[in-house]
């Protein structure tokens, strides 16, 4: 059995990353997602998440390579992030990346996020 992969990006989030990584002269880093509990949505079952590049990966570190990038995420938290899916928002009241992970459910989501 084949694993999901860590995360899959959108068209418009992938080619968002792309402009990061040129505008930031990061060609080659790797995108480390990061989970914290505390805080956030009731949507999102009071879990944030943190994004960044680096220049290598840690030693508990899951390494993938998703869509041509190298995305990182600790050991614990690799499998709550799997099949996740990332998108970049644009619109008036809201501009960036967003994490819609299946993986975390939310009884009372009162914020629309769903």
């Amino acid at each position: 059995m084949q694993l999901q992969p860590l995360v899959m990006f959108t068209p418009l989030a992938r080619q968002k990353l792309g402009e990061v990584l040129e505008q930031e002269k990061a060609a080659g880093s790797f995108l480390k997602i990061e989970m914290y509990q505390g805080g956030g949505c009731a949507c999102s079952g009071g879990y944030r998440y943190a994004l960044s590049l680096e220049k290598a990966p840690g030693e508990m570190d899951v390494v993938e390579d998703v869509s041509g990038l190298k995305v990182v995420a600790a050991k614990a938290d690799a499998e709550m992030l799997r099949g996740s899916k990332i998108d970049f928002i644009d619109s008036l009241q809201k501009t960036g990346f967003k994490i819609e992970n299946p993986n975390i459910h939310a009884e009372a989501c009162g914020c629309g996020g769903h």
